[in-house]
């Protein structure tokens, strides 16, 4: 799953800064952009659930980790990128977050002159571009699982 995370934040680098004169084109990369950043955030934040699968017993002793819900909230708790991440997936799969709401936090599709498309994320006023939020959702879960050396 690690994998996956990173296709997904490449395939949004692929698509993110450009844009395109044709309409047609235009809203083909749009989707695309839109696409790509959803399966990120998914995939960031479901990677949670299969960490937890992998997990032996004694390691979710050592940790202190009861249960999936545990290490979510650790998640939540420890890296930020991966509480956004949670909030974009949370919302793009139910229209709304209802479970740990948080008025502060965006997702916002722009494109700027100069920039082009993209996604990015606004959190608590401040602007994060949506790659930089999976890259460190994708560091965050790297070092958890090589550093408790889960799935050896």
């Amino acid at each position: 799953m690690l994998d996956k995370l990173h296709r997904e934040l490449d395939r949004y680098r692929e698509v993110a800064g450009r844009d395109e004169e044709d309409l047609a084109a235009m809203v083909e990369l749009v989707d695309q952009l839109k696409d790509s950043a959803f399966n990120a955030a998914v995939t960031a934040w479901h990677l949670g659930d299969w960490v937890f699968k992998d997990m032996t017993a004694d390691q979710r002793k050592a940790l202190g980790v009861r249960s999936l819900g545990d290490l979510q909230a650790h998640g939540r708790e420890k890296c930020r990128a991966l509480y956004l991440c949670r909030y974009a997936a949370t919302a793009s799969k139910h229209s709304e977050v209802n479970t740990f709401r948080d008025p502060k936090v965006e997702v916002v599709v722009s494109c700027e002159e100069d920039a082009g498309w993209s996604v990015h994320f606004v959190d608590d006023g401040n602007t994060r571009a949506a790659d930089q939020v999976f890259s460190e959702a994708l560091d965050f879960w790297t070092g958890f699982i090589f550093e408790n050396h889960i799935g050896k």
